[in-house]
């Protein structure tokens, strides 16, 4: 008798509850027993259309490029993200496409959800001085979402058991009711510090493998004071020593401290050529 995902992993699902509340670290990775790729790029895009609508449109305003700097702007930040991801090995990369997208709002964020859809508000990079610091933040976002790390943490959270059985059952017309009603839950998913440290990781080597200074997430980091960081710290939970994980990394390589030492590769001008529509502060 042949027995359907959804019988099958549904128990799997109720128990990813009961663990979770008990504290109990079950999935670590593991989360693909629950959560396929498909799955993830059902769950992106549903999120994608929702916050493209207009009940969602204050509180996350897509970046508008109707004027030829604003164009040169968008298009600056999100080439350099797909040119971060077209140095990904194959082998790394989920087989869905990513997305790229600017939500033009005065808050120092980014944000990733499962499915390759990558959010940076103009309010963080705001905050940069060069084009290495942007690379930084994307990068990281962007192994976020190879490393799976926001599919692993809905499969965690107690509270979206419901939104996974939706997926489980391919009942469209609940995924899409499930995912209004935890639309922030999505946008503000917490992942663990290892993830973080992960993502750092890999984040750095993407930014070294397309030639830009490898320490431009250490260098964001390191000026944000302690006692207020920005909304992209407060909900991605950073350890003390990321900044000096970072160096670290760098310093063991001689490809990416050679990079690092070059000032070259902060892309400075084309940074500021390229965002000079966006104030800084």
């Amino acid at each position: 008798m042949k027995v359907s995902k959804s019988k099958i992993l549904l128990p799997l699902a109720l128990c990813a509850v009961l663990l979770t509340r008990c504290g109990c670290d079950f999935f670590g990775t593991t989360g693909s027993l629950l959560i396929s790729e498909d799955d993830e790029s059902k769950l992106g895009a549903e999120f994608d259309t929702q916050l493209r609508t207009k009940d969602t449109a204050n509180a996350y305003p897509i970046y508008v490029a109707n004027t030829p700097e604003r164009a040169q702007f968008r298009d600056y930040v999100t080439n350099l993200a797909k040119e971060i991801l077209a140095k990904v090995p194959e082998s790394g990369k989920p087989g869905y496409p990513f997305t790229f997208t600017i939500i033009d709002k005065n808050v120092e964020n980014a944000f990733a959800v499962p499915g390759g859809y990558v959010y940076i508000y103009t309010g963080i990079i705001s905050k940069m001085r060069n084009e290495s610091e942007l690379a930084g933040v994307l990068g990281h976002e962007i192994a976020h979402v190879t490393q799976h790390h926001y599919r692993d943490a809905m499969a965690k959270d107690a509270a979206l058991s419901l939104l996974l059985q939706a997926l489980l059952g391919n009942d469209a017309g609940k995924l899409t009711q499930l995912v209004a009603s935890n639309f922030a839950s999505l946008a503000q998913l917490k992942v663990s510090r290892d993830n973080e440290s992960e993502a750092d990781f890999y984040g750095t080597k993407y930014i070294g493998s397309v030639a830009r200074n490898p320490l431009g997430i250490a260098t964001l980091f390191a000026r944000f004071p302690a006692g207020g960081p920005p909304s992209w710290l407060s909900t991605h939970p950073a350890p003390e020593n990321r900044v000096e994980d970072v160096e670290s990394e760098v310093d063991a390589s001689a490809t990416l401290k050679a990079l690092a030492a070059d000032s070259a590769t902060l892309f400075r001008i084309r940074f500021e050529e390229n965002t000079k529509v966006i104030p800084k502060t």
